[in-house]
């Protein structure tokens, strides 16, 4: 108000002396023109005069005003300072003063920001500059020592009438330090009443659920009080045991109505009489060094047997424990329980005449029945051993169960070691062994003894071996015998200068003497437990037929043969063959005894069949290598042929690639695993030929018979096939890439 007054004022003042300045600047023409000017003049600057005396007046009342304002500005206890757009502090209050120094003017309001909050705060002046309205937030700051605080502004932007840029920026700050401190206290505080309260509600349902559970255990412990108490009165009355409750002087003063079934007396009738009256004479020391013992312990006494008479005056084998319960208020007896064992102990007696006649008759036979016991700590013991000992090694039962160990003394010591092991893993493997050693009586005689026995464990830990020794020192002679001649046998067919050979009815080397390593050059190493090596077709075929005859029933006897060494030489051979059994009568293999008849030659080459070739030279094998395998294989053919026409069919394995077999008739000739790859069988009878897994690549088989041929797993790639008969043959799993097939 006084401001809006002020400026009136001032145009008021402003005009006045426009007037003024008017009248001074007209013409005057006359003295009254003149004097009127004057007189206007003088109106005018009256009104001046007082327009000034006004303005003088409201300009102080503008200053005390003023005044008044800057006191405020200055006291107020918040900080108060204005700044350009760039944030220079071009004003500030004493609060301010102190916040940020003592001159703080022309200072960059960053200058006081705490450095962490010094990116934000550049970030707000740049909003602000763009003129955006943010009229209050909190700033982290830091006194002139660099001691942080934490502040809450209010801001006004200065901006120009014109165009609204902003020119400044008024700030109020506010030291909220203490106010967050006592805010975060506030929080904390709440935070520990909520936990308080939360422990509280925990603690008061935790024991909600306590009182309820405490409740159904009441109510549980007294259900189970009553089925208990059901419980222990139908034990009491259907119970097979005697429940007796006796005073000191063993006055019955409780009786259960088991004694009815067992003695045949009614409870009732007992009550007050003495328990003593029904025991056996003879068992009364038991019963009362019995009761003594009770009395003086408070456990459960150890169990006696005693005899007790019926109704009927039979007597019955009662076994009874004892419990002191003479301090408890609720019995103040002491309690006896008994149970009928009258058809135990007539079954331990029975046991025992048993064991008697077992005992007398282990003693009459010729071998030692014993058993071994193991406790879990590895105690060993002897339980049981018959009378057989004395004649088998001269030592008493009674000596060995006192001693066991001793026992080992007497085992071979040679055998000692093994005997042990596989004692040791009867214990643990819990099996039947069965083993022969030697054992030296105390006399100093050797025997050879077979030891039979079961291991098995019980519920308490300890593991039993039953077992029988049995002497068999005579069959053990005779098989050292038996080794002494084997061994001999050997040390013969290794010394012999004769090659001799086993091979197996599978075709692998199971013996090779030295003159075999000799005659043919293949070490013993290399060929034992291998199949025979390769040698050539032909001679292949003439020890396979060999081999198969001998198997058949027809061994060989002096049949003369030449044979291609691995040196490339020939030697003319003598073989005669044997089957070998083994101890049960099943073939072991066929021996082969063969011998050298002549000289070695490179030449001539005289087959079994009566064929004479030449042996072509190594240059013509290069130069003419077809021609000479197509030689080789057409003696094959031959002479599979002639085996075939005598009976032979089984030609397993054999390598016959080039082969001439057109118009032959092989019907069911076994060819499994055959190389007849790029034979010629065209017009061939195959029926019912095996050719499983037979190598027939490039094999020619127009117009043959393979009605009912197994050609499974056979690689027929490439093979003509054309115009064959292959009614119900199988080709299962056979590879039939690029063959030539008819079609129909």
């Amino acid at each position: 108000m006084g401001m809006h007054l002020y400026l009136e004022l001032i145009a008021t003042s402003i005009q006045q002396l426009q007037e003024l300045k008017h009248i001074a600047a007209a013409s005057m023409s006359s003295s009254e023109e003149i004097e009127t000017k004057n007189l206007n003049l003088e109106d005018a600057i009256e009104v001046l005069k007082s327009s000034l005396t006004e303005l003088e007046n409201c300009q102080r009342s503008y200053v005390d005003e003023l005044d008044r304002y800057r006191e405020l500005f200055d006291f107020a206890p918040d900080g108060y300072f204005v700044t350009d757009a760039n944030g220079d502090i071009t004003e500030a209050n004493r609060a301010a003063t102190l916040m940020f120094g003592s001159h703080p003017i022309g200072k960059n309001l960053e200058n006081f920001v705490y450095p962490s909050n010094k990116e934000q705060f550049q970030r707000l002046i740049g909003q602000l500059q763009r003129g955006q309205n943010i009229k209050s937030l909190d700033f982290r700051m830091q006194f002139p020592t660099g001691q942080a605080f934490d502040a809450s502004f209010t801001i006004i932007s200065l901006r120009e009438l014109v165009d609204g840029k902003v020119t400044g920026m008024r700030w109020w700050i506010q030291d909220i330090t203490q106010r967050k401190q006592e805010s975060e206290k506030l929080q904390q505080s709440h935070q520990r009443l909520e936990i308080r309260v939360a422990e509280m509600n925990a603690k008061l349902n935790l024991m909600d659920r306590q009182i309820r559970l405490e409740r159904e255990e009441q109510r549980r412990i007294s259900r189970n009080l009553n089925r208990n108490e059901a419980k222990l009165r139908a034990v009491m009355q259907y119970s097979s045991d005697i429940v007796n409750i006796l005073d000191i002087d063993t006055t019955i003063q409780y009786c259960s109505p088991a004694i009815f079934r067992t003695l045949g007396y009614m409870p009732e009738d007992l009550v007050g009489k003495k328990f003593v009256r029904f025991i056996h004479p003879e068992d009364l020391p038991v019963f009362q060094d019995f009761l003594t013992k009770s009395i003086d312990n408070l456990s459960v006494s150890t169990p006696i047997v005693m005899r007790h008479q019926n109704i009927n005056g039979d007597w019955i084998y009662l076994e009874s424990v004892c419990c002191n319960l003479l301090q408890d208020s609720n019995v103040q007896g002491l309690v006896i329980n008994s149970r009928d064992i009258t058809e135990r102990k007539r079954t331990e007696l029975a046991l025992q005449d048993s064991e008697l006649r077992l005992a007398a008759i282990a003693s009459s036979m010729p071998a030692t029945f014993y058993r071994l016991a193991r406790t879990p700590e590895g105690a060993i013991s002897i339980p049981f051993i018959s009378d057989g000992l004395i004649d088998l090694v001269g030592i008493s039962p009674r000596y060995a169960m006192s001693a066991p160990l001793q026992l080992l003394d007497l085992i071979h010591p040679e055998d000692l070691d093994q005997f042990k092991a596989l004692i040791k893993a009867g214990f643990e493997k819990l099996a039947t062994f069965r083993h022969e050693y030697r054992i030296i009586t105390i006399t100093g005689e050797v025997k050879w003894v077979q030891n039979i026995t079961r291991y098995y464990p019980t519920d308490s830990g300890t593991v039993f071996a039953d077992g029988v020794c049995i002497d068999i020192s005579e069959r053990g002679e005779a098989e050292s015998n038996l080794q002494r001649t084997n061994e001999l046998l050997r040390a013969v067919i290794k010394s012999v200068p004769v090659a001799i050979d086993i091979i197996s009815p599978d075709g692998k080397v199971l013996l090779w003497n030295s003159a075999a390593e000799r005659l043919f050059a293949w070490n013993t190493s290399t060929i034992v437990g291998y199949p025979v090596p390769n040698i050539p077709g032909s001679q292949a075929l003439e020890f396979q037929t060999a081999i198969l005859d001998t198997l058949a029933g027809r061994p060989l006897d002096g049949v003369h043969m030449d044979f291609e060494i691995s040196d490339g030489s020939w030697i003319n051979i003598s073989m005669s063959t044997v089957l070998v059994h083994d101890p049960h009568g099943k073939i072991i293999g066929v021996l082969r005894i063969i011998d050298e008849l002549g000289d070695r030659n490179s030449g001539e080459i005289n087959y079994s069949n009566g064929l004479k070739l030449e042996k072509p030279h190594i240059s013509s094998l290069i130069h003419s290598g077809k021609e000479t395998i197509s030689g080789f294989a057409t003696i094959n053919v031959h002479a599979l042929l002639n085996q075939y026409q005598i009976g032979q069919r089984n030609f397993a394995g054999l390598n016959l690639r080039g082969a001439y077999f057109v118009e032959a008739d092989l019907q069911q000739v076994d060819f499994s695993g055959v190389s007849l790859n790029g034979s010629n069988c065209s017009h061939a009878n195959l029926q019912y030929a095996n050719l499983r897994g037979a190598d027939l690549r490039g094999a020619n088989l127009q117009y043959a018979d393979l009605r009912w041929a197994d050609l499974r797993g056979a690689d027929l790639r490439g093979t003509d096939l054309r115009d064959a008969k292959t009614t119900d043959a199988i080709f299962d799993e056979s590879n039939l890439l690029g063959a030539l097939v008819s079609v129909s």
